[in-house]
């Protein structure tokens, strides 16, 4: 049996298990700032911080400047990988609290 290869690959790596289909857990949301994959974003111009009380999600893919992204913004649930993801100055147990609200729900502590 051949072996096709398409070219399409995540490049989410902070993506561990999803419970269902791959594009239920992204939004293309308007991004502006310069954060890296895995950053979370407490809107669509701030990554969370000491003082969040709300996530929007977690970023898919970089951004520099304006641009419409992949941001990780729900879960069906979805494990994400802790060690992946950037929390900036934020306390991690909060923030991870707020994602599981999300159904992102943080292993690998």
């Amino acid at each position: 049996m051949a072996i096709v290869q398409s070219g399409v690959s995540g490049k989410e790596g902070f993506l561990v298990q999803m419970n269902g289909d791959y594009n239920v857990p992204f939004d293309q949301v308007e991004v502006t700032g310069t954060f890296a994959s895995g950053t979370i974003l407490e809107n669509a111009t701030t990554a969370v911080s000491s003082t969040s009380t709300e996530v929007l999600g977690v970023l898919a893919e970089d951004v520099d400047g304006t641009a419409f992204v992949r941001v990780a913004v729900r879960g069906n649930p979805t494990t994400i990988n802790a060690q992946e993801l950037i929390y900036g100055t934020a306390v991690a147990e909060d923030v991870d609290a707020l994602l599981a609200e999300k159904g992102l729900v943080v292993v690998n502590k």
